[in-house]
Formats: structure tokens, C-alpha cells, sequence
């Protein structure tokens, strides 16, 4: 029995030296406040064997790292779907799948780079045996939203515009200079403000020009999971912009002492 800090791993992108035939590839998707990622494991009997054994299963891992938000979830089957809360996200996300340990075991060596030698490999839980590569993507206001600095706008006010110049929909907020230096624009509630502007500037739009940017399908999907109306046409739609911003980033009432 061979123990190791170091254990081998399937990457995806085929840089490992560890494993000799096996190979590893996934593809993840990401629709509305939920990622699925599918894997793929070819010529691996080895850890095959152990997925089938209940030893290791397939994981997708999501960080945020400016709302500190980090999970981890696991599946025995090759897809693995994870959810958050749009409200516990806040720029950058980062996706990684792979096959992670969930108890000790054994895995075999035959397979394997010889320098790794004939004996079986001590694996701890928590370790990952094959991993994906990072999929680096946005919360749906990150990428909706592009904070800039107006010096004709008084203190406290704010504009929202369209921007079409970049292929998908985007909208400029440009803050007083104030609220651009002092609030700053990683404020959430600055956030949530430019995203009800936003979303009252997408109701103003025309159904053709809404079905042509992916984004607005991808807030279309987190509204209807949410059961909260997307905008529609005319002074009858249910739409509601302050309702579907605060779906999409919801407000955070920090608790009081009193509260308690």
C-alpha cells in the first residue's frame, strides 16, 4: 500500500502524465440560478469501479468569492446539478466538476504511469481523482450591468441606458459623483437600484429585440423558476421591474441586536 499527499489526477484537459489511457471530459450548463454539468469517463476501470463501489462520486463545486460562497455538490450519477440563491451570488462565479472521495479507499494502479508503481494508492475523503476545468462566469446583474462616474448628475441620482454596442444588451449606470466615491459600485443596494432601472428600460423594448440577446433569455428563465412574471407588452403585463430585480438579487436587511 503506497500513501501519498499527492494522489493522481484525470484532468480534463489531458496534462496529466498520472493516467495513461484514461480520459476525462465535461461540459457545463448554466440556466437561470442552476448549473448542470455532464461527465464523460472513458478507459477508466479503475475508477469506475470505485463510483460503482459508492467509494468516490462525481461533484461540481461553486465558489463566489466576493460573497464568500462556497458548495459542494455530489451525485453518483455523471450529472450533477447545483443551485444557489441569486441573493447569496454577486459578481464572479467559478464552476469546477470532477470525481471527489466521499469515504477512504483503495484505488488500483494498472492504469497508471508507472513511476506511480504496483501498489495500491491510499485515498482520504475529500480528495479530488479527476477534475474539469474552471468554468469562470457572472451573477446575471454582473453581467447585465457597467457602473460609470457622471459629473452632471446631483447628489444621490443615478441613469440606466441601454447599451447595444457589445453584441448582447448591457446597461450603463452612471452614478452622481458622490455615490460613485463614497457608496462605490460594488454596493448592493446600488446594485439592486440599477437593475430595477434596468429591468423598467426592458420593458420599453419590443419582443423581437428581447428574444435577440442571450442574456435577457437567461433572466427569462431565473424569473419563470421563481414564478415571477417576465416583462410582456403594454401597460396590462404583470411585469414588475422592482419585483423581478429583487428576484434576481434580492435585498439584505442586516439583523439588529434588537432582533433578538
Amino acid at each position: 500500500m503506497s500513501e501519498t499527499g499527492t494522489l493522481p489526477l484525470l484532468r480534463e484537459d489531458d496534462a496529466s502524465i498520472d493516467w495513461l489511457a484514461a480520459r476525462y471530459q465535461t461540459e457545463i450548463t448554466i440556466a437561470g440560478s442552476a448549473a448542470t454539468a455532464t461527465n464523460i469517463l472513458v478507459d477508466a476501470p479503475e475508477l469506475e469501479a470505485l463510483i460503482e463501489a459508492g467509494h468516490i462520486e462525481w461533484a461540481l463545486e461553486l465558489r463566489c468569492p466576493k460573497t464568500l460562497l462556497a458548495t459542494i455538490t455530489r451525485s453518483s450519477s455523471s450529472q450533477v446539478r447545483c443551485e444557489w440563491r441569486p441573493a447569496d451570488v454577486d459578481g464572479e462565479l467559478f464552476l469546477t466538476p470532477g470525481l471527489i472521495a466521499v469515504r477512504e479507499c483503495m484505488i488500483g494502479t494498472t492504469g497508471l504511469n508507472p513511476l506511480w508503481g504496483d501498489q495500491q494508492i491510499a485515498v482520504g475523503p475529500g480528495r479530488w481523482l479527476a477534475r474539469g476545468s474552471v468554468l469562470r462566469t457572472q451573477s446575471l446583474a454582473s453581467s447585465l450591468l457597467d457602473f460609470y462616474r457622471k459629473e452632471a448628475l446631483k447628489d444621490g441620482e443615478m441613469e440606466v441606458t441601454p447599451d447595444f454596442t457589445s453584441g448582447d444588451l448591457r446597461f450603463k449606470v452612471w452614478l452622481a459623483p458622490n455615490y460613485f466615491d463614497k457608496v462605490i459600485q460594488s454596493n448592493r443596494d446600488v446594485q439592486i437600484a440599477a437593475l430595477i432601472g434596468a429591468f423598467g428600460r426592458i420593458a420599453l423594448l419590443d419582443s423581437e429585440e428581447t428574444e435577440s440577446y442571450a442574456i435577457l433569455s437567461h433572466i427569462k428563465a431565473a424569473l419563470n423558476e421563481a414564478g415571477v412574471p417576465p416583462w410582456g407588452p403594454g401597460f396590462n403585463s404583470e411585469f414588475d421591474p422592482a419585483r423581478a430585480a429583487t428576484a434576481i438579487e434580492a435585498f439584505q436587511i442586516p439583523t439588529s441586536a434588537e432582533d433578538h
